[in-house]
């Protein structure tokens, strides 16, 4: 499995393995990333998403890619976490690849759901 990057460190987010091979990323909240509110912030679901989406692509390729294009659906900022993101491949045809991820909270609830495509970029 590919390694993962210092801004996800900084986040607290774990990529690894789950049970039939897919690619996961588990969040610990920590105060420092909530909102003024004290919910998550869109962007950390967007980033979770982006992630465990190109991972996976990246893994079944073992080559680089590149996000093209990602449509978000957020259902809950409330902070129920640990959270984790799954990613599935959808579709591929030569380099380009489209696949879905979802992000859940301790307790199953659908917290945010992806749709995009990605492009191989090589090596």
């Amino acid at each position: 499995m590919r390694g993962q990057s210092s801004f996800f460190e900084h986040l607290g987010c774990i990529k690894h393995r789950g049970r039939e091979g897919e690619i996961l990323l588990t969040l610990q909240v920590k105060r420092e990333i909530l909102s003024a509110e004290g919910t998550i912030p869109s962007g950390i679901f967007s980033s979770m998403l982006d992630i465990v989406i190109g991972s996976t692509i990246a893994e079944l390729v073992q080559q680089p890619t590149t996000t093209v294009n990602l449509n978000i659906n957020y259902f809950d900022f409330t902070n129920c976490g640990p959270f984790t993101a799954v990613g599935t491949i959808t579709w591929r045809n030569g380099k380009l690849i489209a696949g879905e991820g979802s992000v859940s909270d301790r307790d199953g609830n659908l917290k945010a759901k992806a749709a995009g495509t990605f492009k191989v970029i090589g090596r």
